[in-house]
């Protein structure tokens, strides 16, 4: 689902804030402008009452509630609108003139209430009525109401600020889903960088941010990040070359210095003999060094040449078995076979089989009191992987991201003759390969899974 990256996604929480904030001023809004539209309402009633008053002229009658009864009855003043009404009380409050549907108990208290001078605007509300009228005390202790009945001039107002607001929400809403794409588009962009950088970060160093140079700010960053990458790639590929150079450059002395202390050495006696045997054994450890660094660097250059071959898993791991089984037995360690006889895999064969010695290598070397050691080669989902398994110490999870880089090695102990190129190596041709190197600790031991994609040619 896009709804939870689409939540994280700076520019839609942007765009989604400022919609919530308009909604808000617009549910401001509108029961501002309701009141607003109310009270003008009200005011223009309060007009037409005073104005019903001067037509109505009636002022000579205010001192008899009888009299003034009578006089509309015989002038026959008939109220023009509906929502018009006039009530004309005696003393004793009963209504005189005027429709009792529309008054009840409670109103006819309300105005006896406030029947005194001077004559005051009144509310009467109820549930199917409001009344917005002048009461005006009589001489002889009678009341004059002349009402409109508000409620409809407020549900027909009320329609105004509705439908504004209304109309504002789907504005709102329209500019919301108009955002979504460009949300989704920048969230895509975002994630192809975070891919892109987690992707040279294990070591796909050639991956580059994909972009259209439209001068935004995403652009921008794109085109830095590349050239950075390329920079970095660059002065990676100076380091190795050096590497490369120097080791190739040293090979030759080296060997030439190695021939010469052999046959010294064949030469003196006693103690002269022990120091220059040692200094053999240095030099040819400095050569095995060398090599391996050659190795890597043909492989992590692309200069080794590599074809994928048809390859029977339980020939290539009985060969490595046989290679380093004196080894083993030397420890005390056990090696078993775990793959079918008919199961059949496409890779480079000389580099498989020098990744698994490797790997191999470093279980006996680094996880001596194991009692046995599991190699296997299985299939999940068309792949295959290749697994050495121990029963040593393992390797810790914080150390695990940092054991396949150059002269990395979790011991100092200099009796494990290593120079941290082992796992290098091995990652180096799982890249080729386009593969995956896992490593899990078994509790106890570590598992280091080589992990080819598809088991096909192809």
């Amino acid at each position: 689902m896009f709804i939870k990256p689409l939540l994280h996604s700076s520019s839609f929480r942007q765009a989604a804030t400022i919609a919530f904030i308009c909604l808000l001023i617009s549910c401001a809004a509108i029961f501002i402008s309701n009141a607003i539209l109310e009270n003008i309402m009200k005011s223009h009633v309060r007009s037409m009452i005073f104005e019903n008053l001067e037509k109505q002229k009636l002022n000579i009658a205010y001192n008899n509630s009888v009299q003034l009864a009578e006089l509309l009855a015989k002038t026959n003043i008939t109220e023009s609108r509906k929502d018009h009404f006039t009530f004309i009380f005696d003393a004793n409050s009963r209504i005189l003139s005027g429709d009792k549907r529309y008054l009840s108990d409670s109103h006819i208290e309300a105005l006896q209430q406030n029947n005194t001078n001077p004559p005051r605007i009144l509310s009467l509300k109820s549930p199917s009525i409001e009344l917005l009228g002048l009461l005006v005390p009589l001489v002889d202790g009678g009341m004059y109401f002349n009402a409109y009945n508000v409620q409809p001039m407020i549900q027909q107002t009320r329609l105004i600020p509705l439908m504004t607001g209304a109309g504002l929400l789907a504005i709102q809403l329209t500019i919301l889903f108009i955002s979504l794409p460009f949300s989704l588009h920048n969230l895509y962009r975002v994630n192809h960088i975070i891919d892109v950088l987690e992707d040279y970060a294990r070591g796909k160093h050639d991956v580059r941010v994909s972009y259209k140079n439209n001068g935004d700010e995403f652009g921008r960053l794109s085109q830095e990040i590349n050239l950075v990458l390329g920079r970095t790639q660059k002065l990676m590929e100076e380091v190795r070359d050096i590497t490369s150079h120097v080791a190739h450059e040293l090979r030759t002395p080296l060997t030439r210095l190695q021939h010469k202390l052999i046959n010294l050495s064949e030469r003196v006696q006693g103690e002269e003999q022990h120091e220059l045997e040692f200094a053999i054994k240095e030099t040819e450890q400095i050569q095995v060094l060398f090599r391996a660094i050659m190795r890597l660097s043909e492989v992590e250059t692309g200069q080794i040449c590599h074809q994928k071959d048809k390859i029977n898993a339980y020939d290539m791991l009985y060969e490595v078995y046989e290679y380093y089984q004196p080894l083993a037995e030397n420890h005390g360690i056990e090696l078993h076979l775990d793959a079918h006889k008919k199961h059949v895999f496409y890779a480079d064969q000389i580099l498989i089989f020098q990744a698994i010695a490797n790997l191999l290598d470093n279980a006996i070397k680094y996880a001596p009191q194991s009692k046995i050691i599991q190699l296997s080669i299985a299939t999940s989902s068309g792949d295959t992987l290749i697994k050495v398994t121990d029963q040593g110490p393992g390797i810790p999870e914080e150390s695990q991201h940092f054991v396949t880089q150059r002269f990395k090695r979790l011991t100092s102990k200099k009796e494990v003759f290593g120079h941290g190129l082992g796992l290098t190596l091995v990652q180096a041709i799982v890249s080729l390969h386009h593969g995956d190197l896992i490593l899990t600790n078994t509790h106890p031991g570590l598992c280091v899974c080589i992990k080819l994609r598809s088991n096909e040619m192809h």
